[in-house]
């Protein structure tokens, strides 16, 4: 009696061990599975920005940016920059600032320091009606043409047809300005001038 309860319970010891080795054996494969999946999806995520302003939706991927993104945020900064009083001037600026790429953060506070120092100096303000926009979403560019209009006091000093182009860089999460400057109609992205 006493042999047949002994092999009794080493078959069942037995059979226990076999269930927990597939159990375990399972639960690796699933490990597996799931860290192959975690692998294939990783970088492939997209943080959904807000701007001032929702008019369309966005996308950021990666170190990517949707172009309807880097429109809304370049038509938002084009207006920071060009639709100033001797008032809001420093406050414009000091707010551009606060999205200016680090890496050119110095050069960008020089030019908007002597454009506010200007306006204040000689009462003027400036108002931009942007016309078109357009977008270059591999170099993070973009180009606003429309008609800049200067006032000095109450009166009207000049209308101009211009272009203004808007660099970007997406860096942690975060979009910074890295070059704003006047280009020309014909050269709307500055590639002759940045060639010379």
């Amino acid at each position: 009696m006493r042999l047949r309860t002994f092999t009794s319970e080493r078959d069942n010891h037995r059979a226990e061990i076999t269930f927990m080795r597939f159990a375990v054996g399972g639960l690796v494969l699933a490990l597996l599975a799931n860290a192959g999946a975690l692998l294939g999806v990783a970088g492939s995520e997209r943080t959904v920005l807000v701007p001032p302003e929702v008019h369309k939706s966005f996308w950021v991927s990666g170190e990517k940016v949707s172009g309807d993104y880097l429109q809304e945020m370049a038509y938002w900064y084009a207006g920071l920059a060009l639709n100033i009083t001797p008032h809001v001037a420093e406050y414009q600026k000091d707010l551009f600032l606060k999205y200016a790429a680090p890496s050119e953060y110095g050069r960008l506070q020089a030019e908007f320091g002597a454009r506010s120092d200007f306006i204040r100096k000689n009462n003027a303000s400036t108002q931009f009606s942007a016309q078109s926009v357009m977008p270059d979403e591999t170099a993070m560019k973009v180009a606003l043409a429309g008609v800049l209009m200067t006032w000095v006091g109450d009166k009207k000093a000049s209308e101009k047809q211009t272009t203004y182009l808007v660099g970007f860089r997406y860096r942690n999460g975060r979009l910074h300005v890295s070059e704003f400057r006047e280009t020309s109609d014909r050269d709307p992205f500055g590639v002759d001038a940045a060639a010379r």
